[in-house]
């Protein structure tokens, strides 16, 4: 498992402070019990350890050991955690609180970090994920890098517990794994991890090699015979509220409680890691911990018989008494179980209630509406799919906030500084500002927003509506277009991730001449793409991935939309494609927009006098050139050849269409920090946000402009969603490298059809997406 603390070492060294012989004895017999305590929990045991831990607890008040500044501290802290894990909320309160008090006292902080990182696991085993995700962000730049491990881990269990799938997997991608010790622990979390993102493979094989290295006596056992079962069950012919349930319990944290044998109730999800742990305890130090898994109770509606084997969990949100975070979900799914049956496939509306913000509970119902043939109401569900983290992901208008903006020009100038482990110090450091800020107003808002197709399709005006989501393991495409809303069978969804990272991991090698200062590879080493062989190979960038790609996401749909132009939005397995570079798309004008609503209810039209803006930072000097030759069609234009931040800042909120070019780069996690290279410094996404207001129109003239676009949430992030936030109507960027010597030419010629009137996705569409530029909002 993950230890969160130093080994207990093989002989223990002397007791200072014990001149008794005979208490000298006693305090090492006490300290014996607290490491007996710890390898049990390390077996999943959490029960023996808390009789064990709270026996030593009382032997050791009043015993001159427990004089010793860690001792009573680092019990305290692994009782607590333990109690914790077994539902008794209430001590394991009394106990952490006490160990911080004491720590804090003593002067031990590590021992207190360790404290109140414990307390973050109560919070999350108690319902009150936020404030746990806070607490955990709040430790990350604190900890220590041996204790980072589990941090990270249990920030990623927090995450999954609200359905935020893509954060847990990149944080635990992230995290600074350390070799050896027993990983049981995070295996089972990986295993959770790889379920909830539909590797129902992988998590078989995850669970199978922890049920392979223990005996059913473990609770660990139990959890993954727990998912093993569920994932085996999910292959078979499962409603989609069925799945959602057997979701809903899985992700949730567990707490052990045994039971009567009668009462053989299923566990309900596989656990993290925690951390039984003070390093400071001299002659034991305890060590990490895992979590367990319960049975939802009658409401749950989870899938299967449980067997013995999995008998002595609970879920532990409803151990803490907070049912209420799961209610208003188990609820909507059966209403929706009664609704199959009598009236067919139910719309999202205010009867939600706080389920409107789960992502299984939408699921749910998008797939129930397409399971009854009801593309219509299954769209407005894939509307709500983008949005329902909304409530829980940071705004990107927190980059404003003063700590958010003192870290920021930390970030610059360790970038500025040759970058290194401390940029990526303080970019990590920057993202976890931002979830400790208090709500905005998007995540108070509790309002259903409404119907969306009736605004959608009266606003199309020709054009065809592409809304890309899944279905189970499908990918699925809804197609609005003259009125009516279809859905179509995309394919297998690891079969089409595998094809679109292919394709833009191969748009990411070098090229001759480049707009970025070096190459950003923006996802990992990609499987070898399957499948038949394109019928349109391709000649330009991208070739033969490219015309795959076309076919995968396109091939089924071309019947419905003809030659029309396309309005696109769609899930994040979509990612930063550049979709002008597809066959299917050459010549045809295409929008990205992060939603339907954003279509459907534009913002209002930037009244203006048509300044203009072109800027370019330092060489490449075909960018220099370009801004040169542009200021030709623009005549009056304000240029600004050598760009420094202060005063592009104030132009930009002065104009009505701005171009920048240069040298541009990509926040590798954090689209937000993706930078342009100014000629006194660097432009990041986030300084746009303190602009008053942007302008119409930008063009992003610079590799990786567009970087960000296709985030998790339905909100954009990087240059373009920060453009976008701040008013900008339409954002004109290439999410891949940009050719330098094919771009001056193309962007001339689009901003002389712009200028004649041509509409900006069509201008984009005759003159930039064969190059890789796209049309982003409306």
């Amino acid at each position: 498992m993950l230890p969160s603390a130093t080994p207990v070492p093989e002989s223990e060294p002397p007791l200072r402070g014990t001149e008794n012989p005979a208490l000298e004895a006693g305090g090492r017999a006490l300290l014996s019990r607290v490491t007996q305590g710890v390898q049990l929990a390390r077996r999943g045991r959490f029960e023996e350890t808390v009789e064990i831990l709270d026996d030593t607890r009382k032997h050791l008040r009043g015993h001159p050991v427990a004089e010793l500044a860690p001792v009573l501290p680092g019990i305290l802290t692994d009782l607590g955690l333990a109690q914790v894990l077994c539902g008794r909320f209430g001590q394991a309160e009394d106990h952490l609180n006490e160990a911080r008090d004491l720590a804090d006292a003593r002067r031990l902080p590590l021992l207190g970090l360790v404290a109140r990182h414990n307390l973050g696991c109560l919070d999350l085993y108690r319902g009150d994920t936020a404030e746990a995700i806070t607490t955990f962000h709040e430790l990350a730049h604190l900890m220590p890098a041996d204790r980072q491990e589990p941090l990270r881990v249990d920030l990623a269990e927090a995450y999954l517990s609200v359905g935020l799938v893509e954060e847990a997997g990149r944080t635990l991608a992230e995290a600074p794994w350390r070799s050896g010790g027993d990983g049981t622990a995070v295996t089972l979390l990986e295993a959770k991890y790889r379920f909830l993102d539909g590797d129902r493979q992988g998590a078989l094989h995850l669970a199978q090699r922890v049920l392979e290295g223990l005996g059913p006596s473990s609770l660990w056992y139990g959890v993954a015979h727990r998912l093993k079962r569920v994932a085996l069950e999910s292959a078979g012919s499962r409603t989609p509220v069925q799945r959602a349930k057997d979701h809903l319990e899985l992700r949730t944290p567990a707490v052990s409680q045994p039971r009567p044998p009668s009462e053989h109730r299923g566990p309900t999800h596989p656990f993290a890691t925690r951390h039984l742990a003070a390093s400071e305890t001299p002659s034991t130090v305890a060590a990490p911990e895992p979590g367990t898994e319960s049975d939802p109770g009658d409401e749950s509606g989870s899938a299967g018989n449980p067997g013995p084997e999995e008998a002595g969990h609970r879920n532990a949100w409803d151990s803490a008494g907070t049912q209420g975070k799961l209610s208003d979900a188990r609820r909507a799914l059966e209403r929706f179980s009664w609704a199959g049956a009598r009236t067919g496939a139910l719309a999202p509306g205010p009867w939600l209630g706080a389920a409107a913000r789960d992502p299984h509970v939408v699921r749910a119902g998008l797939e129930s509406a397409l399971q009854a043939g009801d593309p219509a109401t299954a769209l407005e569900w894939a509307e709500l799919d983008r949005t329902w983290s909304d409530w829980l992901v940071p705004e990107l208008g927190a980059c404003d906030d003063p700590e958010v903006r003192e870290l920021t020009g930390r970030y610059r100038d360790a970038l500025e500084n040759g970058g290194g482990p401390a940029a990526s110090a303080y970019a990590r450091r920057w993202e976890s500002a931002q979830w400790r800020l208090p709500p905005g107003v998007a995540r108070r808002s509790r309002e259903h927003p409404g119907p969306v197709l009736e605004p959608l399709l009266s606003n199309l005006h020709g054009r065809a509506f592409v809304h890309y989501t899944v279905a189970g393991a499908e990918a699925v495409a809804l197609v609005a277009v003259d009125g009516k809303v279809h859905q179509r069978c995309i394919g297998p969804l690891k079969r089409v991730r595998r094809t679109l990272r292919a394709f833009t991991h191969e748009l990411s090698g070098p090229l001759p001449l480049r707009r970025s200062t070096e190459a950003v590879d923006v996802c990992a080493t990609p499987p070898s793409v399957t499948g038949q062989a394109p019928t349109r190979p391709g000649a330009e960038p991208g070739g033969v991935a490219a015309a795959l790609v076309s076919d995968t996401l396109l091939g089924p749909l071309l019947p419905l939309i003809g030659e029309r132009p396309l309005v696109v939005t769609g899930d994040s397995y979509l990612g930063d494609l550049p979709w002008g570079l597809l066959p299917a798309l050459r010549g045809r004008p295409v929008r990205l927009v992060p939603t339907a609503r954003s279509w459907a209810e534009p913002p209002p039209v930037k009244s203006g006098d048509g300044r203009v803006l072109l800027a370019c930072g330092p060489p490449p000097g075909g960018a220099q050139e370009e801004v040169a030759a542009l200021a030709g069609v623009h005549s009056g234009a304000m240029v600004l050849e050598q760009a420094r931040r202060g005063p592009l800042l104030a132009e930009l909120a002065r104009a009505d269409l701005a171009h920048l070019a240069g040298h541009g780069r990509a926040g590798a996690s954090t689209p937000m920090l993706s930078r342009l290279q100014l000629c006194d410094g660097l432009l990041l996404a986030c300084d746009l946000f303190p602009l008053p207001s942007a302008p119409a129109l930008v063009v992003l003239s610079a590799c990786w402009g567009g970087h960000g676009f296709g985030g998790a949430g339905g909100r954009p992030s990087g240059f373009v969603g920060a453009l976008l936030a701040r008013g900008t109507r339409t954002v004109v960027a290439s999410p891949v490298p940009v050719d330098d010597a094919r771009t001056g030419a193309a962007m001339q010629g689009f901003h002389r059809a712009v200028r004649a009137g041509t509409d900006v996705s069509e201008a984009v569409s005759e003159h930039l997406g064969h190059i890789g530029f796209c049309c982003y909002g409306t």
